[in-house]
Order: C-alpha cells, then sequence, then structure tokens
C-alpha cells in the first residue's frame, strides 16, 4: 500500500510539473515578454494555446494581442543567421517558425551548426562505443582462461571502431574550420 502512495504522488508530481503556467505565473503574466520569449526560443504560435489554456484552468485570461506583439518582436531576433547557427549548435530543434523571407538566413545558419551538433554526438557516441570494446576486451583479458579468438574479435572490432572515430573527427574538425571561417562562433 505504501509503494502505491509513492508511485501516485510521484506521477501526480511529474503531472504537475507538465503545465505550461503556474497559476501565480499566470496572474503575474507579462504577456507580450511571455511572446517574444516564446519566440525566441523556437517555439511555433501553438504554444499559446497551451499557455492561455493553462491559465484559462487557474481562471486567468491571457493577453493574446500582448503576445502576439511580443512574438514578432521575438521571431526578428530569432530569424537571423548568427541564431540559426548557435540554435543548431545547442541541438535546439527548429520548428520553421521563421517567416518567409526570413527563414533562408536561419535555416543556412541552423544547418551549419546543427550538422556540427550532430557530428559531435556522433564522435562522442563512437567514443562510448570505443570504451565499451576497450573494456570488454580487458574483462576478457583478466579471466581465469582468456578466449584467444574473442579477444582477437574484440581487436578486430576496435580497430573498425577507431578508424570510423577517426573519420568522424576529421569531418567534425573539417566542419568547425569551415564554420569559423564563415565567421561563426564555435565554442
Amino acid at each position: 500500500m505504501r509503494g502505491r502512495l509513492v508511485v501516485l504522488m510521484t506521477v501526480s508530481g511529474l503531472l504537475s510539473g507538465c503545465a505550461t503556467m503556474s497559476p501565480e505565473q499566470c496572474m503575474v503574466a507579462d504577456w507580450y515578454r511571455l511572446g517574444e520569449q516564446d519566440a525566441r526560443q523556437g517555439r511555433t504560435p501553438d504554444y499559446l494555446a497551451e499557455r492561455a489554456g493553462a491559465c484559462q484552468e487557474a481562471g486567468y485570461e491571457a493577453d493574446t494581442e500582448a503576445w502576439y506583439s511580443g512574438f514578432s518582436e521575438g521571431l526578428a531576433a530569432f530569424c537571423t543567421l548568427d541564431n540559426g547557427f548557435r540554435f543548431g549548435l545547442e541541438g535546439g530543434r527548429y520548428l520553421r517558425t521563421c517567416p518567409p523571407g526570413w527563414d533562408a538566413d536561419f535555416e543556412e545558419g541552423y544547418a551549419m551548426g546543427r550538422g556540427i551538433y550532430d557530428l559531435e554526438q556522433r564522435v562522442a557516441q563512437g567514443q562510448r562505443e570505443l570504451d565499451s570494446v576497450d573494456d570488454r576486451i580487458e574483462d576478457e583479458l583478466y579471466k581465469e582462461s582468456p578466449d584467444p579468438d574473442r579477444i582477437q574479435e574484440l581487436r578486430r572490432q576496435r580497430e573498425r571502431l577507431e578508424r570510423g572515430l577517426r573519420e568522424d573527427e576529421v569531418e567534425l574538425a573539417t566542419a568547425r574550420g569551415v564554420a569559423i571561417g564563415r565567421g561563426f562562433n564555435v565554442q
């Protein structure tokens, strides 16, 4: 019984954390600033419905006009070449929020930044796989009766992984160099 109570409390805590805005936030909301913030985070205009719904449940009305004004202002800051690069480099998921005329620059920067992010993830995954194989080799070597065939197989696997990892690292270094050459901050 006690276990079920803990589970119920955990689930209810998680569900309450899903609300877009708390009643307290709704009561003092600066809807212009929220709209601007939402645009700068790459959210779509649909996010207003989530905010408004949460506040309506708490008995507060959303100022949609102020939110849209802020959202338009935020889009102007979000939909730039440099911000697209930064957003992609951080692994952001672009939801096609930039209007025509602004989208081309943003998407160009985003593609370059996201390409670097994806390569960094691939390199990190390759390193984890290589470390795992190293651990398995070590485990096999320290067994009471090491299996030479298994060790040889693991060493071949390690060579393949290491070769792939080095290729990915070269590709990542090249992508970073191109971005730096274009004037982007890769840090």
